[in-house]
């Protein structure tokens, strides 16, 4: 049985009331939204207390400035942004460019107060090996003392160790390597330097009335019912950065000089992983809302499909509408910002703009400015590693050959100093121009413009050319002196000394004359 449909005219005036009362309830009817706002990123960073707070810490128990998590933050700011690494890596390579060198020199004691000719003398008997021992006279033997320390040192390939020594103690504020000798039988000498990671080192032992720096304790990654191995400070190349002691007792701590910095470089890492690759996204469209003016399934998702593939839509829905809005970020704003980031980090770490951002319009100024960084940072960077070697890597081996203790060292006849090689931001035709005025001036030679020019070669070409020279003329001299002491023996044989001896001495003065009387 097939009931007939109601129109309007069939229902009552009560029915229509209550159906419009319930259209107005509906209109009336308050609905939650459905948007929410998008959470903003904002980077906090943590305290720095150490793994000891202030109140406990003493000489025995010193204070770390950064906890672990953070130390482990800026080693993870060294891996993933491409800034701090290329600071951190170009501060290296300034500091220690090439393979480390050394000299030996006369010590300071022997020199303080002494002229030119015997600093000469001393360094002269250095250089030719026979300098002695002033209170046994025997001899310091350091032509096998320079032997020894070049095979050493290319043994335990000191100049790459020292980079990493560097490295982790700018990233962490902290770093050592751990020196592994041969036996006592083998003779006793260093077979290898061993990079410390610097997040493993759990304290640092230091004398209580001195405050020197005596060894640290080392978490290996092995259980030990001793817990975490002590070595010593002579086992160690220890170096600390910027190590001032800021908070209390947080001597040979050090400061990560990346730190201060962490920000910058995570939010140059937020930029270029989510903000970058988002604007590429919106950058062929827009956002908007569209209306598709029907309910109908199909023809919504027809419009999606031909939205998504970016062409033409021809259609015949009169309700179509689309309400467009352009929120992408113009992308060198983005950029302007890196790099400005970028700035602030070079500034914060010490190394000049002109080394990150090589499209300076004025050459003038930023060779001004890398000699400053020569003469400041720079300097007192290769001090600071000059310091370390000497301390802990030069003078034991010093005091073993010299047979001493390791206090006495500061007394002894010579003294064994790191050098570092010079770095010259001149041109190369201002560096000749230069020399060329120097060797006007008889201060210069020629092999020293050559070495100037880091032409090894030329400069030992032409030194070896002088020394022939110098052979020739000091033999040519030679023999125009002993010819002429045979003439003047053969004279002095053939002619008769006639002349009468003055008995009034050697004077020939003349009397004067009475021609003024």
């Amino acid at each position: 049985m097939v009931y007939p449909t109601k129109t309007r005219y069939d229902f009552t005036d009560y029915e229509i009331q209550q159906v419009n009362e319930r259209i107005q309830a509906n209109n009336n009817k308050k609905t939650d939204s459905t948007f929410i706002a998008v959470s903003k990123r904002t980077p906090v960073r943590t305290e720095v207390t150490g793994n000891k707070s202030l109140a406990a810490a003493s000489m025995d128990n010193l204070v770390t400035v950064l906890k672990p998590d953070q130390l482990k933050q800026c080693g993870l700011a060294y891996i993933n942004n491409g800034i701090v690494r290329t600071i951190v890596d170009r501060t290296v390579y300034f500091i220690n460019p090439e393979r480390t060198d050394f000299v030996i020199e006369p010590n300071e004691e022997l020199i303080t107060g002494v002229d030119d000719e015997e600093v000469k003398k001393l360094e002269e008997q250095i250089k030719n090996d026979t300098l002695t021992d002033p209170e046994t006279g025997e001899s310091l033997n350091i032509a096998e003392l320079r032997r020894k320390l070049v095979r050493i040192n290319k043994r335990v390939r000191l100049h790459s160790q020292l980079d990493k020594l560097l490295a982790s103690t700018l990233i962490f504020g902290r770093g050592a390597l751990l020196i592994v000798k041969f036996s006592d039988a083998d003779g006793g000498e260093p077979r290898a330097l061993r990079h410390l990671s610097s997040t493993r080192i759990k304290s640092i032992i230091a004398d209580e009335q001195t405050g020197q720096f005596e060894g640290l304790e080392y978490d290996d990654g092995k259980a030990t019912a001793d817990g975490p191995k002590k070595y010593q400070a002579k086992q160690l190349i220890p170096a600390f950065n910027d190590d001032y002691n800021v908070l209390d007792n947080s001597n040979f701590s050090g400061l990560s000089a990346v730190w201060p910095i962490l920000e910058a470089a995570n939010t140059i890492d937020v930029i270029l992983a989510e903000d970058m690759p988002e604007v590429a996204r919106q950058g062929w469209s827009k956002f908007g809302f569209l209306y598709a003016g029907t309910s109908k399934k199909s023809t919504i998702n027809r419009l999606k499909e031909e939205l998504e593939a970016g062409t033409f839509i021809v259609h015949n829905e009169q309700a179509l509408t689309a309400d467009v809005h352009d929120l992408s970020l113009d992308p060198m704003k983005l950029a302007q910002l890196i790099d400005s980031l970028s700035k602030h980090m070079s500034m914060a770490m010490n190394i000049p703009q002109f080394l990150l951002f090589e499209d300076t319009a004025n050459f003038a100024t930023a060779n001004q400015v890398m000699q400053c960084f020569k003469a400041g940072v720079l300097k007192r960077y290769r001090t600071w590693l000059q310091g370390i070697l000497e301390d802990y890597w030069y003078d034991p081996i010093l005091a073993d050959h010299l047979g001493i203790e390791l206090k006495d060292v500061i007394s002894a006849p010579i003294r064994i100093k790191a050098v570092f090689q010079d770095i010259n931001f001149e041109t190369r035709k201002e560096i000749i121009e230069a020399d060329e005025k120097l060797q006007n001036m008889m201060v210069f030679t020629n092999v020293d413009t050559a070495k100037d020019i880091d032409r090894k070669d030329v400069a030992n070409r032409l030194q070896l050319e002088q020394n022939e020279i110098n052979k020739a003329v000091k033999f040519q001299t030679d023999m125009d002196i002993a010819a002429q002491m045979a003439a003047n023996k053969t004279q002095g044989a053939q002619q008769p000394n006639t002349k009468k001896a003055n008995p009034f001495g050697s004077s020939t003065r003349k009397q004067p004359t009475n021609a003024g009387k």
